[in-house]
């Protein structure tokens, strides 16, 4: 944040006593006659400065008309000039549609102060930049807010103007769209979850809610639970939106996508801070899950929404910058996926996991290409959830998040190995050994 320069300029001028002589003539004695006087005051000219009071009142006003839940409300406080005006209200109709028929997201905007020009010592027109934020809670999912900031242009006309609102541009690509921009959704309610869905999936959605419940429950009842968080977001997608909500990834071929929001302080989003954030006792992250229409057919779905729920709680060591290795992310949730203490995994996959080991230890330290474009694909993962499964079998349950915590909350993969007193290749050779492979 850039501070404001409160400093004002004083014109004042000193009380002055003024002296005169008189005309001619003897005796004429004259004296000076002073006028009394105290010190001037001068009112101190500051100009036109946007302040956090006219930034906390323009906020005060976008929120009275989010609670209102009337999009014109919204509209009302944007310059009826704004190009574009016409995209807003559409977005935010829909919004806003959809936000009362849920019940269950809170939301708030966030403006301010920005930096750049922000006075005018004259006193005259000022016009700026800054960020513009809207941040929101699903009740239950998230332990803190998340987050979309968008380009805003802000005017004062004058000393004693309020700040106005000049236009709002397109939300950051990375935060859009969420599931309730593309569609008018619905909502069912389960103990550990909120499955979210098209009014035409109506059908979909009951008949597999059982299934999605029962997965996430596995995942919350094996992982340890952020602070404030006791349900998983499950959206079910569709062909034109798989892999492209906000958070996600472009991959054509997978049947789900847990979606990733790192946090921003939205406060200090909107003072400019771009980079993501510790919160200390709460999630790093929030995410939101996609199930795709390819993944209702799987015999094995209830493991799919587990597999996805477990990706969504670790998320509550990572803070989206690191260099988290793709064969932890997704070995950890093969390994919870396969019901961890039934010996699952290797009963069903140890042959595989046995003969691919091998080339598995060239590709786990290498990227997420390397991992997914694989026509091995399926062998690393569970190649991967292998290693969690030794630590689970040799060390213990608490083994497995120690790792997992320790690669996702570290900036290297060497600060990782630091952390656990063992490199990442030691660590593949043992589950190797351990294995017999």
């Amino acid at each position: 944040m850039e501070a404001l320069d409160r400093r004002t300029l004083l014109l004042g001028s000193a009380g002055l006593v003024l002296a005169g002589c008189g005309g001619g003539g003897s005796g004429g004695d004259t004296k000076a006659k002073a006028t009394p006087t105290g010190p001037n005051i001068v009112k101190p000219r500051t100009g036109t400065v946007v302040t956090e009071a006219d930034t906390a009142a323009l906020r005060e006003r976008l929120n009275q008309a989010l609670a209102s839940g009337d999009v014109e409300q919204l509209v009302a406080v944007i310059e009826p000039g704004d190009f574009g005006l016409d995209d807003v209200r559409k977005r935010w109709t829909r919004r806003f549609e959809n936000f009362d028929r849920l019940g269950f997201i809170d939301g708030q905007w966030y403006v301010g102060v920005p930096s750049g020009r922000t006075r005018n010592a004259a006193g005259g027109l000022v016009e700026f930049s800054g960020e513009l934020v809207f941040a929101h809670t699903v009740k239950g999912c998230d332990g803190q807010q998340v987050v979309e900031n968008m380009p805003a242009k802000f005017r004062k006309k004058s000393e004693d103007a309020p700040l106005e609102l000049l236009h709002i541009g397109d939300i950051d690509e990375y935060f859009d769209p969420s599931v309730w921009d593309v569609a008018d959704v619905d909502a069912i309610e389960t103990e550990h979850t909120w499955i979210v869905f098209r009014r035409q999936d109506a059908r979909r959605a009951k008949a597999h809610a059982a299934r999605i419940e029962a997965g996430a429950k596995r995942a919350f009842a094996l992982m340890p639970r952020p602070k404030g968080v006791d349900k998983v977001f499950y959206a079910l997608t569709w062909p034109q939106i798989d892999g492209k909500l906000w958070g996600g990834v472009s991959v054509g071929d997978a049947d789900a996508h847990a979606y990733y929001h790192p946090f921003l302080d939205p406060d200090e989003l909107a003072r400019g801070q771009k980079k993501a954030a510790d919160s200390t006792g709460l999630p790093l992250g929030t995410g939101r899950v996609g199930l795709h229409e390819t993944s209702f057919s799987r015999s094995d779905f209830e493991d799919v929404a587990c597999h996805e729920a477990i990706h969504v709680l670790a998320n509550q060591w990572y803070a989206g910058d690191r260099a988290k290795p793709t064969w932890v992310a997704e070995g950890l949730a093969m390994w919870g996926d396969s019901r961890p203490g039934s010996g699952r995994l290797m009963a069903r996959d140890g042959g595989r996991i046995r003969a691919t080991f091998a080339e598995f230890q060239t590709i786990a330290p290498k990227g997420y290409d390397e991992f997914h474009d694989s026509p091995r694909e399926y062998e690393f993962y569970a190649c991967s959830g292998a290693v969690f499964e030794y630590l689970d079998q040799t060390q213990g349950r608490d083994a497995v998040f120690e790792v997992a915590e320790a690669f996702y909350s570290s900036d290297t993969r060497s600060q990782a190995g630091k952390k656990l007193g063992r490199s990442e290749k030691e660590l593949l050779a043992a589950t190797r050994k351990w294995i017999g492979a």
